[in-house]
């Protein structure tokens, strides 16, 4: 194969994990809708896309972390930043600019709620 054949199939392959993105509903067995929803309802610079438009691809989650790529898929798609997620203090970074100094976000502690009785409904099941 040339590089010209090989330039098409990365640039699919790179949009393949586009449609797993995490939709903002929590889907069954899984609490990611309710981080969806806390990053939707958190004070991150979205500057080219509505929050509502925004989704979560999640690249880590070890139990005590949660990080991941913010998503948005209008007439395209593309990534507008990072987040991390710490259940267990409830801190949601913004780790997009700066990953040894990120900006620390407010968002409706509901989400938070939800999503730590998801876990534990999980984990007891």
């Amino acid at each position: 194969m040339n590089r010209f054949c090989i330039r098409p199939m990365l640039g699919a392959l790179l949009l393949l994990p586009l449609t797993y993105a995490i939709p903002a509903a929590a889907e069954a067995g899984s609490c990611y809708g309710y981080l969806t929803e806390m990053v939707r309802s958190s004070n991150f610079p979205f500057r080219y896309v509505g929050k509502d438009k925004v989704n979560l691809l999640i690249d880590e989650d070890d139990g005590e972390n949660v990080q991941a790529q913010l998503l948005f898929d209008t007439d395209g798609s593309g990534t507008i930043g990072w987040i991390k997620y710490t259940p267990a203090t409830r801190v949601l970074l913004n780790t997009s600019a700066e990953l040894e100094e990120p900006v620390e976000l407010s968002f409706d502690a509901k989400f938070a709620d939800g999503y730590a009785k998801c876990l534990a409904g999980q984990q007891a099941g």
